[in-house]
């Protein structure tokens, strides 16, 4: 089945939770008009090439490419001539982020190169945005707000030195070190260690040489060392069950949780909380 293809940019429309994805394939002839909009706009490059203008500047763009467009700002697509877009337009209304504003001004107004190393994590959430919008379940519209909050947050994650940097041997170390300094707050997140460098595209064994040099071990060993210090931690300060502060950890396995506790610990995290927690503290 051929994709619709379109000479107009589509109407942005949104729904009454305040999150839509426009999934629009630009027609040989296609044109848009500048537009300003009141909510977020989010456009993932799925294929093609061109220019992005945002108010005064402008943009180049090719496959893989991120553009972010803060509320207010001025905007409109130029195809290149030989080569149409496909376009991922996401559009988060202000009331998502009414929580906290701050969100907004944080993002950055320009396009984010895949060479960036997060554009993965982007693909990845469109995705599933786009698969969610189809469906007709109850769920639809608090999966699509989650997963603009998510996006949102990938994106005010970057900073201006990360949006910079190429592909240089200093450049991957300050991709890594900026993981690995994340890492206390997201652990828990990680599945594998191919996932990892995928995310920052770095290949798979200069990113395990660059993580041991910087970390000071391995990235599996690193993580759960994490694991089990947030373990010591939970075990010191709360009464909460040891399986809790297992599944907390990552670990889904209570034997594996338990071995690898002993392991960092010296001790098991029942003997662990009967000298350090809260309930041995307050006899």
């Amino acid at each position: 089945m051929k994709r619709l293809l379109t000479d107009r940019a589509l109407p942005e429309q949104l729904p009454r939770w305040g999150v839509l994805v426009l999934e629009s394939h630009h027609s040989p002839k296609f044109v848009m008009e500048w537009r300003t909009h009141p909510f977020v706009k989010i456009v993932y490059v799925l294929s093609g090439r061109g220019t992005f203008f945002l108010g005064r500047k402008e943009y180049r763009f090719v496959a893989g490419d991120v553009i972010v467009v803060p509320p207010g700002t001025r905007n409109r697509i130029v195809d290149d001539p030989a080569c149409a877009a496909s376009l991922y337009i996401c559009c988060v209304a202000r009331s998502v982020m009414q929580f906290d504003l701050s969100l907004i001004k944080r993002l950055p107004c320009r396009v984010l190169p895949r060479e960036s190393g997060f554009a993965n994590r982007v693909e990845s959430v469109v995705r599933r945005m786009v698969y969610t919008q189809q469906s007709t379940t109850l769920t639809r519209p608090i999966s699509m707000v989650i997963d603009a909050l998510k996006l949102i947050q990938i994106i005010s994650e970057i900073s201006s030195e990360t949006q910079e940097i190429g592909r240089g041997a200093t450049d991957y170390r300050r991709l890594i070190q900026q993981y690995v300094d994340s890492l206390p707050d997201r652990f828990f997140e990680e599945t594998s260690i191919d996932a990892a460098a995928g995310q920052l595209n770095i290949p798979r064994r200069k990113f395990t040489k660059v993580f041991a040099e910087l970390a000071g071990d391995t990235w599996l060993r690193h993580l759960r060392r994490l694991a089990i210090q947030h373990a010591q931690h939970r075990l010191r300060s709360t009464d909460i069950p040891i399986t809790s502060i297992a599944f907390e950890c990552g670990f889904n396995d209570l034997s594996t949780f338990y071995r690898q506790f002993k392991r960092y610990s010296g001790m098991s995290p029942g003997e662990y909380r009967a000298t350090a927690g809260p309930m041995n503290r307050t006899n």
